[in-house]
């Protein structure tokens, strides 16, 4: 993935682990599990949709198109499926979708990346003071897109696209996202991160990586205390997780053995449409249904992990300056003031470990 350096104060988080098997079992199940005993191997069955095969001529995206009209069926158009999908990305844990996308976009995205190696450049990062490294190549730079990664961009820019991110997170998705490519060759790799940062929500890791040896390195690893779950670099494979100070990860690096074999991914994050928090704006902006956005915290203090990395910056500032006497409105500074402390009182930086079993 695209990496970022990670907040001082940030030592451990809270994750869901999903380990993607080598079966491309027809069963749509879907687990999640944290230093489960009964899965000592640290795996755990991810959804499978089959091969989804189909003889159709695949057709690049176009402007305004949902990103729905591009998953495997299979498994979009179930209902339980979609049903477990919520479940897990609002319980704040990772997905793993097997077969995620009809086999024809994975197929030509995959000959499209393959086929683009002068477009990636080296993306090279290393600080003391976060103790943070990554090192890995991308396309970041839109004017070297292929005409295929334009219509992805569009794709999961399109409206009804993040309508559909939105419904199956619960979180604002309404801003602009860059899904771009990776390809991390020998050496690559990404020290642990939890890409909360910016107005990020919901990230998205599509894998297209053909013919990889488990020992060739490359696995996203989830961070918990006692176990390290991971998920193997594999084809059209897509992890989805919702952003938050929790959501600690890592790449591992890739070994020399792994010679030509590329590991080759489309990443990104879908954003909050922009909203900060302010005592000017409309007092029921952030969330409909209650009169003032800090009421919507203030019922129930774990959607405070909604709150993206700008928007914990700027509640800061507000009780920096309801501190210094800026603001009148008494009631409203001292439910800042709640707000602001059960944030920062620690529960909502440090690792829970739960037992979880879909």
């Amino acid at each position: 993935m695209i990496c970022y350096t990670s907040l001082l104060s940030i030592a451990l988080f809270f994750y869901g682990s999903l380990f993607a098997s080598a079966s491309n079992s027809s069963e749509t199940t879907i687990k999640a599990c944290v230093d489960n005993e009964d899965h000592a191997d640290n795996t755990v069955d991810p959804v499978s949709g089959g091969s989804s095969s189909s003889s159709n001529k695949f057709t690049y995206p176009k402007v305004g198109d949902s990103i729905t009209s591009f998953l495997n069926p299979n498994l979009f158009q179930d209902p339980e499926t979609i049903h477990n999908i919520k479940q897990q990305l609002r319980a704040g844990k990772p997905v793993m979708i097997h077969n995620a996308f009809q086999p024809e976009y994975a197929e030509a995205m995959y000959q499209d990346l393959s086929s683009a190696e002068g477009a990636f450049e080296l993306h090279e990062y290393a600080h003391e003071q976060d103790d943070f490294s990554c090192y890995h190549y991308n396309i970041y730079d839109l004017q070297k897109y292929t005409p295929l990664m334009n219509a992805t961009l569009e794709l999961f820019n399109s409206t009804a696209t993040k309508e559909f991110a939105s419904e199956l997170s619960g979180r604002r998705c309404g801003g602009q996202t860059w899904p771009a490519a990776s390809w991390y060759k020998p050496g690559s790799h990404s020290l642990p991160h939890s890409d909360w940062a910016d107005q990020r929500t919901v990230a998205y890791v599509w894998h297209l990586t053909k013919g990889w040896k488990h020992g060739w390195g490359g696995h996203l690893y989830w961070m918990s205390e006692t176990s390290f779950p991971f998920v193997p670099p594999s084809f059209n494979t897509l992890v989805l997780f919702s952003v938050n100070t929790r959501t600690q990860h890592m790449v591992t690096s890739v070994n020399h053995l792994a010679g030509d074999v590329k590991r080759l991914t489309i990443n990104g994050w879908w954003e909050d449409n922009g909203w900060l928090p302010s005592f000017e704006d409309d007092l029921a902006q952030f969330a409909e249904g209650y009169d003032d956005w800090l009421d919507y915290f203030l019922e129930d203090s774990a959607r405070l992990l909604e709150l993206t990395a700008d928007q914990s910056f700027r509640l800061g500032q507000l009780q920096a300056e309801c501190a210094a006497g800026r603001y009148e409105d008494e009631i409203r500074c001292n439910k800042l003031h709640y707000v602001y402390e059960t944030l920062h009182e620690g529960s909502y930086w440090y690792n829970e470990i739960h037992y979880v079993e879909l």
